[in-house]
Parts: structure tokens; C-alpha cells; sequence
């Protein structure tokens, strides 16, 4: 049942309607986007809808099924103001949304709401992007409860957790930042890293580039390895799978082009990722300054002065942005009991059978 206005009742009878649809967008801090598929600008009730496209009429289907209800919208991502970093950086997770349609000629005449919701799945593709706006049946949607599991589902530091985090966060300041804008240096960092590793003794400028172990690091082609300490050719410290390992364990390929880089000054070590933890793994950095100012992400791993995240900042960093950084858990059982003495509230379940056990079968 929809409550629309005297005047906009009798339009809607007419043989003839003027009609305009109009969406608007409330980002979680309340910066508004709002558009319309008429070809003019409109004002309605003090906000401007800029002409863009909001999806096809017959794309709102009304029924008396309990189905979540779906619309897209899409186009250029410039003329909507809408642009990838922003979309990276979650400014339009959880947007919510109103979808009406008004008469263009008579705008007094008041709204008729076609639908209301939040955003969903956002898209980008060759300089367009694709919204799903999801109407409010959709929560219905959702699982509620949990699953066991033999890891922890609490968020460390979050009120299942209980642990106080402000022992375990530092601030600095970022020295230098990698060509990949996901390697950050702090030399100010001196909380420990991940111990063991294998000595570089050469790292040669070729295409792809090539290191040289002084001891051999067992392990398979495909190992996921973080590389620190390189002075000279510092583009290589980071994260990076290793490739074409010799039989004898001693080098093997990058999966970098390094004849444009600075010549390897010395120094150096390579870790298996995940064979021991930082200081910093799992943990999260958020900016206090610069382009990313308020923003945060995960930390996939930590050398003394070295910072590797999960994914790139939405945005640019820079040296001399301010940052905050959390000491992270990796949910075990082991790590909650003995590094945050919190066992008490661990969230898992680490000896209940598995799946595994549910499968065996008896054996002679």
C-alpha cells in the first residue's frame, strides 16, 4: 500500500503521465549522491538530481512473494561522481537508498517511494560500474547463528574477544612506500619479526630477476616467501612466490623484470610466509593522515621496518603519513592461550571432530 498526495492520484489516472524516476544514495557518513532518468536536473525537497541513468521502469516488479527484490543500476562512473578508489577505499558499503518517482512537470505534486534499501555488490569494468540495490526483503535473507570451528570467530580486540588492544597498537610514521603501494618501511619499527630465513648472497638484474641463497630454504615452487633487509635493489622487499627453484635449493626466479632496478648492495634474508609470525601478522594498520586518512588494512606480514599488507590502500601512500598499527592473532587456539592469555574467551572449537572423522571408515 503506497500513500501518495491528492494530485499526484489523479496524474497517475491520466492517459498521459509525466513521470521521472529519482534515486538517492546516503553514504554511512551521510555524503548523498542523488540522480534522476529525466533529462533535466531536479529539485525535490531541497536536494538536486542530477541526470544519469537508474535502471529500467519494468526493473521494479512488486509481488506478494517473500523473493528479495533487486534492481541495478550502472553506467559511467565519472559522470556519476563515482570513481574505483572510492569503492576500493568502502565508501558506499552499507549505503542506503531510496528509489521514487515524481512528477516532472508538477513537482508539488509530492513522491510515490518505489523501493528503499541498501546497496549491495558494486562493480567496475573499463571505466563503468555496476550497483545492485537490494530492497529491504533482503535481509530476511541472511543466516543467523554460527558455525563451529576450529579456529576463533571473535575479531581480536572486538567484545566477544574482550582483550584491551591499546597495549598491543603503536603509531609512526611512514619512511618510504614500494612500487606496489602494499610494501610500507618505518624504520622507527623495531618489534620483532619473524625469526629463521635464508641469507640472500646474490640477487642478479635480468629478466625475471634472479636469487642466490647462501644456505638452501627448502621448499616447493609456488611457496609463498617475504623477502627483507635487501639494501640497493629495496624494490624486491616484499612478498612474492617463489618460481623456478633450482634442485640444489639454492635460487630461484622473481616474478620481476629487475634489470631497471638499483644494483643489490648486500644483505637481504628470505622467509617462508606463515613458517613463523611477526610481530604485526594479522594485525591492522589504519592512516591518521594523508589520502587514506581514516582508512585501514589488514596486515599479511611483518619484518623489523618492513610492512606488507593484504591488498593496496584505496588511495595512495606517501612517505610521511601518520598511521596507527595493532598487534594482530591468527586465531588459534595456542596463540590466545599463550601470546593474549585470553583462552577464557576464545570463540572456537578446536576438538570436536571434524569432517574427516565423520568420514572414516574401519580398516583391517
Amino acid at each position: 500500500m503506497k500513500t501518495i498526495s491528492a494530485g499526484l492520484d489523479t496524474h497517475l489516472a491520466g492517459e498521459v503521465t509525466t513521470l521521472a524516476r529519482c534515486l538517492k544514495i546516503t553514504q554511512v557518513g551521510g555524503t548523498v549522491a542523488a540522480y534522476t532518468d529525466h533529462d533535466q536536473a531536479l529539485i525535490v525537497s531541497g536536494t538536486t538530481y542530477n541526470p544519469f541513468s537508474v535502471g529500467n521502469a519494468t526493473d521494479v516488479v512488486t509481488g506478494n512473494a517473500f523473493n528479495p527484490d533487486t534492481l541495478d543500476i550502472g553506467g559511467d562512473n565519472s559522470s556519476a561522481g563515482i570513481t574505483a578508489a572510492d569503492l576500493r577505499a568502502g565508501k558506499w558499503d552499507f549505503a542506503s537508498f531510496v528509489l521514487f518517482a515524481v512528477n516532472y512537470a508538477d513537482l508539488t505534486q509530492g513522491t510515490m517511494i518505489l523501493r528503499t534499501g541498501t546497496i549491495g555488490e558494486v562493480t567496475m569494468e573499463r571505466g563503468e560500474f555496476k550497483a545492485e540495490l537490494r530492497g529491504l526483503i533482503q535481509s530476511y535473507s541472511r543466516g543467523i547463528g554460527q558455525l563451529t570451528s576450529p579456529s576463533c570467530r571473535a575479531d581480536f580486540g572486538d567484545v566477544r574477544c574482550g582483550v584491551d588492544t591499546s597495549a598491543y597498537t603503536v603509531t609512526g610514521t611512514i619512511d618510504s612506500v614500494g612500487a606496489d603501494n602494499v610494501t610500507l618501511y618505518d624504520a622507527a619499527r623495531t618489534e620483532a619479526g619473524p625469526t629463521g630465513g635464508t641469507a640472500i648472497s646474490n640477487v642478479t638484474r635480468a629478466n625475471p630477476g634472479r636469487i642466490t641463497l647462501a644456505t638452501a630454504l627448502r621448499v616447493p615452487n609456488g611457496t609463498p616467501v617475504s623477502i627483507t633487509g635487501v639494501t640497493g635493489m629495496t624494490t624486491i622487499n616484499t612478498i612474492t612466490v617463489l618460481t623456478n627453484g633450482a634442485s640444489d635449493y639454492l635460487s630461484f626466479d622473481l616474478s620481476v623484470d629487475t634489470r631497471a632496478f638499483t644494483a643489490y648492495a648486500g644483505g637481504g634474508t628470505v622467509i617462508e610466509l606463515g613458517s613463523d609470525s611477526g610481530y604485526f601478522d594479522f594485525g591492522l594498520i589504519t592512516f591518521t593522515s594523508g589520502l587514506n586518512d581514516d582508512l585501514s588494512m589488514e596486515i599479511k606480514a611483518y619484518a623489523v621496518g618492513q610492512i606488507t599488507l593484504h591488498l593496496p590502500m584505496p588511495y595512495t601512500v606517501a612517505a610521511g603519513d601518520a598511521y596507527t598499527l595493532r598487534a594482530g592473532c591468527d586465531k588459534s587456539l595456542a596463540t590466545c592461550r599463550d601470546r593474549y592469555d585470553n583462552v577464557v574467551n576464545f570463540r572456537g572449537e578446536p576438538y570436536i571432530p571434524g569432517i574427516d572423522k565423520m568420514l572414516a571408515v574401519g580398516r583391517k
